[in-house]
């Protein structure tokens, strides 16, 4: 479930991330149903399928965490994350590519179609990974699978630092991670990067 961009122009506007709340559902009910995302998501995007699988994880109901990506003040994407303990699907699922079973993984897109092939993806990925590793300090590696087909998502995903471990047919009950998959992984660095520049009580971080 990935879809950033992958050219290398550099953008200037800051990039951070804000939890999702219900007030952005309909923006990400938006997103979802717009082609360029739901040709890699393959989920629903009507406002029930949204609130019946964000609701849990805006609700603390569902260990999931979920953040609105913003160009400065701009929304312009989503990014997710969990341990694959958490997600023991997907944990089972990814058991044929010899990747950590304990590691986490993240989801992603862009929503903002103008801002694909911008380099807005790998700057987002990276920032959002160096912060992952000081949520799940137990976690070895983080784990992501892509389409083979979704050559903008894997390229984002080499530009910032992963190393593809494995491909092949991936039998998952998740249509957006079935089929040819690449499966990526980054391990965890020596020295996990600082803390985020800014970051708030509300979880807000850049």
């Amino acid at each position: 479930m990935t879809q950033p961009d992958s050219r290398g122009d550099h953008h200037p506007t800051e990039v951070g991330f804000r939890p999702l709340t219900r007030t952005e559902f309909p923006l990400l009910s938006e997103w979802m149903a717009a082609s360029h995302v739901a040709r890699w998501w393959r989920e629903r995007s009507d406002p029930q399928a949204i609130d019946d699988h964000d609701g849990p994880i805006v609700d603390d109901t569902d260990p999931t965490e979920i953040f609105i990506v913003r160009q400065g003040s701009r929304p312009m994407g989503l990014v997710q994350r969990y341990t694959l303990d958490d997600n023991v699907n997907w944990q089972t699922a990814l058991s044929v590519t010899g990747t950590p079973l304990h590691a986490f993984g993240i989801d992603y897109l862009i929503g903002a179609e103008d801002l694909i092939g911008r380099g807005m993806g790998p700057r987002m990925l990276e920032q959002f990974v160096d912060d992952s590793w000081r949520r799940f300090p137990e976690c070895p590696a983080c784990v992501v699978g892509v389409h083979q087909d979704n050559r903008r998502s894997w390229r984002a995903l080499e530009k910032a630092g992963f190393v593809r471990a494995w491909s092949g047919f991936l039998d998952s009950d998740d249509p957006s991670d079935a089929g040819p998959e690449h499966v990526y992984l980054k391990p965890r660095p020596a020295d996990p990067p600082p803390a985020a520049r800014h970051a708030d009580p509300a979880g807000e971080f850049a």
